[in-house]
């Protein structure tokens, strides 16, 4: 049997990316699809094999000519689907029928996520991450480009689970947190955390109630656009006046909805009033700094009405095979087929599937803990008297590590959870140094006895 011309191994155009093995094992792979087809007495009318690159997977694609095919099914059938695969060494073979006739035959090892992915504890300022790819890369958005997010999920699916990391994210990178919870569970590791912008909203009225403000605040902030010279569009743009007039800048705040689809069927669904402020906080929110995520079992046009509309990504877990079609229609197909015995795997509508991260109870138990305790260690009570004596009140970095007799590391972790706690603040008018806030000074003012620790104790890892 004669074979079409095959493209060169070292052709760069066919096999750019494509490693020179690949490109030998893509030739002996043709001769052993045309052996089969024989061997089967079936015409291999072969054109134009394609070695390609896609998503770190090397493909060699074999169309056949479907006018010299005879009956198509021969060569569709899963028997002989096996047969090739079993010739070839156990490599998947792949039909496309879409156009024309092909064999797509994965050379490369197959890509696999993970069954489970915990948050990293060092997370690049201003950024938060999502998950990991089918291509082994880290899923990340800034901050100021989430915009408003739409999560779906059944029960056990891992929507909590990714809904937690993004609070536990926001409220370390400085993010106010308005949060709505009917069931009360999702959140309570955040109940104390002092970037709460307004307590955790657990009834409908509750939830109406924190929408009205977040509106307020909205317009608040027009406000504070409009007197601001350079006419500024964002809140990015807003801030970088406002730090260069020595004044405070605005706050992103991360608005999110666990079980959205209780709150809105309670409130009268998609033409409900939540569902009218939900669309018009989505309209107006992005522009002042203000991101919405919406965490539900299904989200219809019906359910969410015109708030679905505005949303930027869309996130889909395993959800019943009833909604296969809205997955579909948002960008999420398959979501129906996600195995149920993989928490936190996903469908992202612009990258495809992922496994999300997830924040390990144990963090999320010793961050609540260290929230609930306000007391300083005796290294802190000596940290920030001293920066009160020394330096007006200033903590740098290199201060806590110099005066503290620690590693950086350690300084770095100090740092970060006193911010967490709101014991400092960077001040725009000290060059955006941390600064002790009031908090921190009522707390060294107070002579109770100390938490018994040394002064060389690091604070828990779910600090850093």
């Amino acid at each position: 049997m004669t074979l079409p011309p095959f493209f060169p191994p070292t052709h760069s155009e066919l096999t750019f990316g494509v490693k020179r093995r690949e490109s030998l094992q893509a030739v002996k792979v043709l001769q052993s699809v045309a052996g089969t087809l024989e061997s089967r007495n079936l015409p291999a009318p072969i054109t134009d094999p394609l070695l390609s690159r896609v998503r770190n997977m090397t493909l060699l694609i074999i169309p056949l000519d479907t006018s010299r095919l005879g009956d198509h099914s021969r060569y569709t059938h899963p028997d002989f689907l096996h047969q090739l695969s079993t010739n070839l060494g156990g490599l998947r073979v792949y039909l496309s029928n879409t156009t024309g006739l092909r064999f797509v035959i994965l050379l490369s090892p197959f890509p696999r996520l993970p069954r489970s992915l915990e948050l990293p504890e060092t997370i690049p300022e201003g950024i938060v991450l999502l998950g990991m790819g089918m291509e082994g890369q880290q899923v990340q958005r800034p901050w100021s480009k989430l915009g408003h997010l739409l999560v779906a999920g059944m029960s056990g699916s891992g929507k909590s689970w990714f809904l937690q990391s993004l609070v536990y994210q926001a409220g370390r990178g400085g993010i106010q947190l308005a949060l709505a919870d009917l069931d009360q569970a999702s959140f309570r590791a955040f109940e104390a955390h002092p970037n709460l912008y307004h307590p955790i909203a657990a009834t409908p009225r509750a939830v109406v109630e924190l929408l009205q403000k977040l509106i307020g605040e909205c317009d608040h902030r027009a406000a504070l656009y409009q007197s601001m010279p350079g006419l500024p569009e964002s809140m990015e743009e807003y801030n970088t006046q406002t730090v260069r007039a020595g004044k405070e800048p605005l706050k992103r705040i991360l608005f999110l909805m666990d079980e959205a689809s209780s709150i809105l069927t309670a409130a009268g669904g998609g033409s409900g009033e939540i569902a009218s402020r939900l669309a018009q906080l989505a309209w107006r929110g992005r522009k002042f700094g203000l991101s919405t995520v919406f965490g539900a079992q299904e989200f219809t046009k019906t359910l969410l009405g015109p708030a679905r509309d505005q949303t930027n990504l869309v996130l889909a877990f395993r959800v019943r095979p009833s909604a296969a079609q809205m997955a579909r229609i948002v960008g999420c197909e398959g979501a129906e087929r996600i195995p149920a015995g993989i928490p936190g795997r996903a469908i992202l509508d612009q990258v495809g599937p992922l496994q999300v991260y997830y924040v390990p109870k144990p963090r999320l138990l010793a961050e609540h803990t260290s929230l609930l305790a306000d007391s300083l260690t005796d290294l802190e009570r000596q940290l920030f008297a001293r920066s009160l004596n020394e330096t007006d009140g200033r903590l740098p970095l290199g201060r806590i590590r110099e005066w503290g007799g620690i590693p950086m590391h350690q300084a770095r972790k100090l740092q970060e959870c006193w911010a967490l706690r709101g014991w400092i603040v960077k001040s725009a008018g000290q060059d955006n140094s941390f600064c002790i806030t009031a908090k921190a000074r009522d707390l060294l003012a107070n002579r109770q006895t100390p938490q018994t620790t040394t002064d060389r104790r690091e604070p828990p890892q779910t600090q850093s």
